[in-house]
Parts: structure tokens; sequence; C-alpha cells
């Protein structure tokens, strides 16, 4: 089972978010203006039943956000965009993150979430 835990933002997706928060309240301007994410970030939007069904649908709400908006830096950019393969990398972190908690908390039902 995967810890509940801070994410920590590798350097390279880091940076990335400093350019691509812009004036928007998400993920990535959070992670701009902190270096990581904490379970603080966001609340999950579904019920839970016991503190550690909180934590896991609670972290993994974070890494579907965090994949979500990463993907919509990755739209806004464009294929011929500088940052495009740096975007495409974060995405595919973050999206595959969501899908290691996904299987290790057995959120399947949550799966649409990260759609």
């Amino acid at each position: 089972m995967i810890p509940v835990n801070s994410i920590e933002i590798p350097g390279p997706f880091r940076r990335i978010c400093n350019d691509w928060a812009g004036d928007l309240v998400c993920m990535l301007r959070a992670v701009s203006s902190t270096g990581g994410l904490t379970t603080g970030t966001i609340c999950p939007v579904r019920d839970y039943t016991d503190q550690e069904d909180r934590d896991h649908k609670w972290y993994y709400t974070i890494w579907c956000n965090l994949a979500s908006d990463v993907g919509h830096a990755l739209r806004l950019a464009g294929r011929d965009h500088e940052d495009y393969p740096t975007l495409r990398d974060f995405y595919d972190w973050a999206d595959e993150q969501a899908d290691r908690l996904s299987e290790s908390y057995g959120l399947d039902e949550w799966d649409d979430l990260c759609e």
C-alpha cells in the first residue's frame, strides 16, 4: 500500500508550474508557490467511511487534479510550444501516480475522477 504523504514535485516540473500557473487558482499555482502539494491542498469531493479511507481518497484527489491541470496546460501549449515535452512528461508522471494509487487503494470506482 502506498503511504499517504506530501507530494514533492521534481525540479523541472516545479519550474514549469511557475511558467504555467498564471493567475489561475489551480494545482500548478499551488506547486509554484510551495514547491509541492499536501493533503491540505484540496479536499476530496466524495464521502469516505473512516480516516484511512479519507486519507487515501484525499491523496488520490490531489494527484488527479494535478494531472488534470497539467493536461489543461498541455492542451493550451500545443505540440509546437517549447514546453510541450516537459508538460507531456509531467502529465504522464502525475497520471501514472494516480493510476498506481487507484490500484493500491482499491479505488476503481474513483477512476472517473482522473478522466
